[in-house]
């Protein structure tokens, strides 16, 4: 059988959620399992391609037991990939299943619970819904209500840093064609092409209030703006790349500040004297 088909159907979250409840269930270490976001309210927007977002609380003395540690979550399935990440408050572990869906494990002590009206923003901001829990004090704690998080928005100087970073590769990227070191040219339009997208996530998140997103839709003509930069990876298509992507980045760059500068005249000169030196046409 290809290697990108399976023998069965994708598990449901709440398939997964009763397997993760009767995995930690039986362990007293485990105070609570709660579930929280699109799981919150059973069949409530809940799809196919739902993540299961779920909150774990231990014993102060054995949060080290399951994260990193990830040889705990083997009955649940084959884990395909994984991201992990920490704080003073919580750690995280997102695991992709070979038979889907993705789980987003929160995990917390008592301890840290006990602190969170100093965390810098809770994700289960929206409820929980309880599975099981052993402790009063925990249930009282997990009940609310909680601020929504703020996205954590750019400083001025970062601004300037990534527009600074990004007028620069686009240079570098244009002398790299004419060199003929296709190889890192396009690696350099290519993360300018990510620059405008994360400039685009930017306003996205200034806009809405938030950096968590059920669903997309808004800035995706940020994408639309940037798909004339899809060209072949010829010494052509990658010049078109920066060029639209400057575009796209002075575009974005003054939605984020009425003072900024249109910056992209210096570059698209450089992009026009490197097509003359190619023997290719100008746009």
């Amino acid at each position: 059988m290809p290697d990108d088909q399976t023998t069965s159907a994708p598990r449901t979250p709440e398939q997964l959620a009763a397997a993760l409840a009767a995995l930690l269930q039986p362990d007293p270490d485990v105070l609570a399992l709660a579930l929280f976001g699109s799981a919150h309210s059973p069949g409530a927007g809940q799809d196919a391609w739902s993540d299961l977002d779920a909150l774990v609380v231990t014993r102060d003395a054995a949060r080290e037991h399951f994260h990193p540690a990830l040889g705990w979550l083997q009955p649940l399935g084959e884990i395909y990939c994984y991201d992990q990440s920490s704080g003073g408050h919580t750690a995280v572990t997102r695991a992709c299943f070979t038979d889907r869906p993705q789980l987003d494990l929160v995990i917390t002590t008592e301890g840290a619970l006990r602190q969170i009206g100093r965390w810098p923003g809770v994700p289960f901001w929206q409820g929980v819904r309880l599975v099981f829990c052993r402790s009063a004090e925990v249930e009282a704690l997990l009940s609310g209500p909680f601020p929504p998080p703020k996205p954590s928005l750019p400083t001025p100087e970062e601004m300037d840093h990534l527009g600074n970073q990004f007028w620069f590769k686009g240079m570098l990227a244009v002398h790299k064609v004419v060199r003929n070191d296709l190889l890192i040219a396009l690696h350099l339009a290519l993360d300018m092409v990510r620059d405008c997208c994360l400039l685009g996530m930017i306003l996205r998140d200034r806009a809405l209030g938030t950096n968590v997103h059920r669903h997309g839709g808004m800035g995706n003509d940020t994408v639309a703006q940037l798909q004339a930069a899809g060209r072949p990876y010829t010494a052509e298509g990658i010049l078109d790349m920066v060029e639209q992507s400057a575009i796209a980045f002075d575009h974005l760059a003054g939605q984020w500040s009425a003072d900024y500068h249109e910056m992209r005249g210096p570059l698209l000169a450089q992009v026009r004297a490197a097509r003359e030196a190619l023997g290719v046409r100008n746009q």
